[in-house]
């Protein structure tokens, strides 16, 4: 009888024990599922921010024209320009000294500026910005830890026809 008593007695603790150490294992568990999405997200958010950036700029300043793959202080750039009561500004987007950078200037003072002026958006390690034919562009991003993404970008608008005067650098 006093060994049936025992085992009533121990039956509760060990149910207890098992229950305990179950749903220990099931928060281990859970803590690491959250730590590896956190990661993820984390090690994505650089790049696949520019790539929003990026495609909300153009969303908003694709009209003819005034989107253009170009050059800025040696860096590749995409430049948007855009006519403020009828002032010109041109706004590049590229990547210098290790950022994702936007510097929006009048077009005339543009000259004066150097590539560390640019705002800095985000850590960007390089952007390399392809055109796949007249009216889409793929713009690639990799960030500091060398991870990548893209985008494509499609122009809706038509290109402004150069003048002859804008084709050969002559002023009118």
């Amino acid at each position: 009888m006093q060994k049936k008593n025992r085992i009533i007695d121990i039956f509760p603790m060990l149910l207890f024990l098992v229950f305990t150490l179950s749903a220990l294992g099931i928060v281990t568990f859970s803590v690491q599922i959250y730590r590896n999405i956190v990661e993820r997200a984390e090690g994505r958010f650089n790049t696949e921010t520019a790539s929003a950036y990026i495609s909300e700029k153009f969303r908003n300043h694709d009209q003819d024209g005034s989107i253009k793959v170009s050059d800025y202080k040696g860096n590749q750039a995409i430049s948007i320009e855009e006519t403020v009561k009828d002032v010109p500004f041109i706004t590049y987007i590229y990547v210098y000294d290790g950022y994702l950078r936007e510097l929006y200037s009048e077009t005339g003072r543009v000259d004066a500026l150097s590539a560390s002026d640019g705002n800095e958006i985000l850590p960007m390690e390089m952007m390399n910005i392809s055109k796949i034919s007249d009216r889409l562009l793929r713009v690639e991003f990799t960030d500091k830890e060398g991870k990548m993404a893209e985008t494509y970008l499609s122009l809706k608008s038509k290109e402004k026809p150069q003048t002859t005067e804008e084709a050969t650098g002559e002023e009118p």
